[in-house]
């Protein structure tokens, strides 16, 4: 019987999704052009108010490269490996630096190969990095949809700025909020209108708080993750379902079908799961935590796992919050998780094309 491979793309998919800040990432990386062997690579940096790198290499005075492109060449062929290093720094406009990024780069001849009995290999240049030098793939402020208005940064700027004017942390100005937004919008539960789904965020909280219209997990999660970024906390709603037939007028669903919501929290440069509908401040797996979305089903689907999960609930009525075992949460089925095919969708702009800052 053939073999057929499958490929997990987690460097298309996962990484795509669960990246965090990096002071400095690879924008590309190519064959150097000509009869020289080496290589091309070009950085990119997040860091504010980027301005330029610098770069030495094997232990040479540093240089300026304001466009991130360097390179790197070795003599071609011979049977012996040759080894350079460089190190990379990226610096701001007031001069602060960026950790060093120490890159090994080894290159190793089809000659060298073929002195070991190895016919078919081509020239290959290897390059390590310490620490790991990741491809950009995007800031985290990408997800942030919709775009929030002037207006309503001002407005949640006055509602909620009082609200977590002492949190240190980002995740600390998330917990705060999304406590004030159950308060605010579980007394309004229920089937939201059309016209309520069709609104911004803030218009839907609106409308929620003054007793003209209901809402559901939808509304809490698109209120809640505006709410974050208006406030400089980047947030994204996430939905998922698993939908085994749809027709105009019939549709089969396996378990329930929901939105829920991911903060990042710089301090741990890290994405962070929370959900309104499920008075969750945050997951742990034992004393770990708080966990991104993607490991809580991970472990949820786990089953010695699953015992040690534990939510951060917040209690409404005493306005108390405190750490509990799944079986303990006042809401004790997760079938919105449940299931290896379940499918999950994180919806952005399409900005990938965008040209890149800070180049």
């Amino acid at each position: 019987m053939a073999t057929r491979l499958v490929k997990a793309k987690f460097k298309d998919n996962y990484w795509r999704i669960y990246h965090g800040r990096d002071e400095i990432t690879l924008k590309s990386l190519e064959e150097l052009p000509g009869a020289a062997a080496g290589a091309r690579f070009v950085l990119r940096s997040s860091m504010d108010n980027f301005s330029h790198f610098l770069y030495s290499t094997d232990d040479a005075p540093f240089e300026k490269s304001a466009d991130g492109c360097i390179e790197v060449s070795f003599k071609k062929g011979g049977t012996s490996d040759q080894h350079t290093t460089v190190v990379v720094k990226a610096v701001a406009a007031d001069g602060t630096e960026s950790k060093p990024y120490t890159l090994k780069f080894g290159y190793y001849s089809s000659e060298f190969y073929k002195a070991s009995g190895l016919m078919s290999y081509p020239d290959i240049v290897i390059m390590g990095s310490q620490p790991i030098l990741n491809f950009h793939v995007g800031e985290v402020e990408d997800w942030g949809f919709p775009e929030p208005l002037p207006e309503e940064i001002e407005f949640a700027a006055r509602k909620w700025g009082p609200v977590i004017e002492d949190a240190e942390t980002g995740y600390d100005k998330a917990k705060l909020l999304i406590k004030s937004l159950m308060d605010d919008l579980w007394p309004h539960n229920g089937n939201p209108s059309d016209e309520q789904e069709a609104s911004r965020p803030f218009v839907q909280y609106e409308r929620m708080v003054s007793g003209q219209d209901k809402g559901w997990c939808t509304n809490f999660a698109k209120i809640y993750v505006h709410a974050c970024n208006c406030l400089g906390v980047p947030a994204r709603v996430v939905g998922m379902g698993q939908i085994h037939y749809r027709s105009d007028t019939f549709r089969i669903q396996r378990g329930g079908c929901h939105s829920t919501c991911e903060i990042f929290d710089d301090a741990s440069n890290q994405w962070i799961w929370m959900d309104i509908s499920f008075y969750a401040l945050g997951a742990y797996l034992g004393e770990e935590g708080p966990l991104s979305m993607a490991e809580f089903h991970l472990f949820l689907n786990q089953p010695t796992r699953r015992k040690r999960l534990k939510l951060h609930i917040y209690n409404m009525d005493d306005k108390s919050d405190k750490i509990l075992p799944l079986d303990e949460c006042p809401k004790t089925t997760f079938d919105c998780w449940e299931g290896w095919d379940r499918e999950f969708h994180y919806g952005k702009p399409n900005i990938d094309e965008k040209s890149d800052k800070g180049n």
